[in-house]
């Protein structure tokens, strides 16, 4: 497909007029409508409404569904002629869940920017299976599931684990927490994987239900407006509620298990890859040791208590 084609594409929708299109590209009007038209005759469908008396361009569905097509179209083409031109540089495509994003990948990033050499990277928010997957396609170079599984290909390694912590609303309440006087009905309820859901599930019944479930813990900031409500949150996230200023955390007594987050590569990562991930790995390690150490357990040292070795501790009512 002519790279050409698809900058014409784009000039019409973004300026949604044939003839300010020309101008931005210094060719005639009628010579933009025609290669739009030899477009759509290689595409098999139409780009553009076409009618009398239309002032304005409007694109049909097919061609508002094709505009990021040609946009990441054009990106490549500019990466391709710039491989040659530009120094080799590291760059690693990462693969995290939604609760990383809010917590550890932040300060990692600002790391691998402040380092020297820097470290480029794409961050893509992935389910944790879907992740392994990515690995063998070599989609991504490192990712950060939740969940641990066997891949051909994929090297696995448990990397940090983190608490999780009840959260409500600032109002002064107990430090420390019986999980069985802990109200189901006022609970906003986020599944954090199989073995919080068997922490869950053993300490309240069945006929217990949440008042109400989200699987987005950003929603927990604004859903969470009364006294009585509560959350189970992991500790990065708590201490971003505690950043606003309307939150509180307390201690739940017997403790859900703490969340591991595994680091997977590829079994054989290609060379440039493997030299970016041990620039990666050092910035990993100053995130999780300077950046929340009052958050992560560093699995690797062998300071992390592994909850498999908690016990319940009580009798559920």
């Amino acid at each position: 497909m002519d790279s050409q084609d698809l900058d014409l594409f784009l000039q019409v929708a973004r300026h949604r007029t044939l003839s300010r299109a020309a101008e931005a590209v210094h060719l005639a009007q009628s010579t933009v409508s025609k290669r739009i038209q030899m477009l759509e005759e290689r595409l098999g469908y139409p780009l553009l409404e076409r009618g009398k008396g239309l002032k304005r361009v409007a694109l049909t569905p097919q061609g508002e569904a094709f505009l990021p097509i040609a946009e990441r179209w054009q990106e490549l083409a500019r990466e391709a002629f710039e491989v040659n031109r530009s120094k080799p540089r590291q760059h690693l495509v990462i693969g995290t869940v939604s609760s990383a994003n809010m917590t550890f990948i932040p300060e990692l990033c600002r790391r691998l920017w402040n380092r020297s050499p820097r470290v480029s990277y794409r961050v893509i928010s992935l389910h944790s299976v879907e992740m392994y997957d990515e690995i063998e396609k070599r989609t991504i170079d490192v990712g950060f599931p939740l969940v641990e599984q066997t891949a051909q290909n994929v090297a696995v390694t448990p990397c940090f684990s983190v608490p999780l912590v009840g959260v409500r609303l600032k109002q002064g309440g107990p430090r420390r927490v019986d999980v069985r006087t802990l109200p189901a009905e006022t609970c906003v309820f986020v599944p954090w994987g199989t073995s919080y859901l068997t922490w869950h599930d053993y300490w309240f019944h069945a006929g217990q239900k949440p008042w109400a479930a989200v699987d987005n813990p950003l929603l927990l900031f604004t859903v969470i407006e009364h006294s009585e409500q509560w959350a189970i949150v992991p500790r990065g996230i708590g201490h971003s509620m505690l950043a606003t200023g309307r939150f509180e955390t307390f201690q739940i007594d017997p403790a859900p298990p703490q969340r591991t987050f595994y680091k997977i590569t590829h079994k054989a990562p290609r060379s440039g890859v493997a030299a970016a991930l041990r620039l990666f790995d050092e910035e990993l390690a100053g995130t999780i040791r300077d950046g929340f150490p009052d958050i992560y357990t560093d699995i690797r040292t062998g300071r992390a208590e592994r909850s498999s070795k908690r016990k319940l501790g009580r009798t559920r009512p």
